[in-house]
């Protein structure tokens, strides 16, 4: 489903919602929002995370990465 689909179809059914729901559904995609910008500030106040973050990603690109089948052969 395309975003602009996906977009078309919440605001449908929010025009279509008592006033009751619209306030349950306004705190919860308020709550979705608070959650994310939280996590994300959680993770960016942890020290070193940007650096490891970067390694990672490095790790990666250049193929420094354990298979899952290793990583499960060991648990």
């Amino acid at each position: 489903m395309e975003l602009t689909e996906i977009k078309n179809k919440i605001h449908n059914t929010v025009n279509d919602l008592p006033p009751q729901k619209l306030i349950v559904a306004l705190d919860f995609l308020q709550d979705l929002q608070r959650t994310d910008e939280e996590e994300t500030q959680a993770l960016l106040s942890q020290p070193d995370f940007i650096e490891d973050y970067r390694q990672a990603k490095e790790d990666i690109r250049t193929g420094n990465t354990i298979s899952w089948k290793d990583i499960k052969r060991n648990v």
